[in-house]
């Protein structure tokens, strides 16, 4: 008897993942996270988290490209389902619930013309200089809230790279793991390094759910899944596959 409930509860979960309507996820381009391949298809190690999540869990996903700033709005308006690639901060907790443990971790770091990287040395030599940022990006405090600097937002860090490379900021700030793989780029390369200041921070990065959606049983399985994920080590062996390209 006991068998026959159990066969009957595993029939009724496939259905009902089968008949799931798929989640909508907001995301932009952040390599190598989040890329395009030659056919326009996005790809990247965000993308291979939620495939193997959707494996494990039954769980199907709509990635949907956009500004930022736009996914996060939508996230807050219920017009989409979930994000990955979030930072925590206690202003989006109000409208974003995140799953319990972060699944990758950066740590944010300036840049500045490659001539230019030893005179950035500590945090008061921001001063005077006009930093780049990209919009509702989370960096460290005091950045963050520092009214004092000079900074000028835009959409997205290929921006900040051209920005820069064309002398129009003095230096941009961007998280380790993803500006690193950009100035893998020959145009980068040798025009573009890390300054010497290095705050003592780390990005802890999370997937979040729109809060106004609900979806208390899809959090409880993706959550489940990502734990074993990260339990197994397969997001960290799965990282090396793009970190070889460096």
């Amino acid at each position: 008897m006991r068998w026959c409930l159990l066969l009957i509860t595993l029939l009724c979960q496939l259905v009902f993942a089968d008949e799931r309507t798929p989640l909508r996820v907001m995301t932009d381009l952040w390599p190598p996270f989040r890329m395009e391949d030659a056919h326009g298809n996005l790809v990247g190690l965000d993308i291979d988290v939620l495939n193997e999540i959707g494996r494990r869990s039954g769980l199907q996903f709509d990635v949907q490209r956009a500004p930022w700033a736009r996914g996060l709005a939508d996230l807050q308006q219920g017009r989409a389902d979930l994000m990955i690639g979030l930072a925590k901060t206690l202003d989006r907790e109000q409208y974003i619930h995140y799953l319990g443990t972060p699944y990758y971790a950066c740590a944010p770091r300036f840049y500045t013309a490659a001539n230019a990287a030893d005179g950035l040395q500590s945090y008061a030599d921001l001063q005077g200089k006009l930093v780049g940022f990209v919009h509702e990006s989370v960096y460290f405090q005091p950045f963050d809230s520092d009214t004092n600097l000079l900074k000028r937002g835009v959409n997205n860090e290929q921006q900040l790279l051209q920005m820069l490379l064309r002398g129009r900021l003095a230096a941009v700030i961007g998280t380790d793991c993803q500006v690193d793989f950009e100035l893998l780029q020959p145009q980068y390369a040798a025009a573009i390094a890390k300054a010497r200041y290095r705050p003592e921070a780390r990005t802890e990065l999370f997937i979040g759910f729109s809060r106004v959606r609900g979806l208390v049983a899809e959090q409880q399985l993706m959550g489940q899944a990502l734990q074993k994920m990260l339990d197994e080590g397969w997001i960290n062996q799965r990282a090396k596959r793009y970190q070889a390209q460096r």
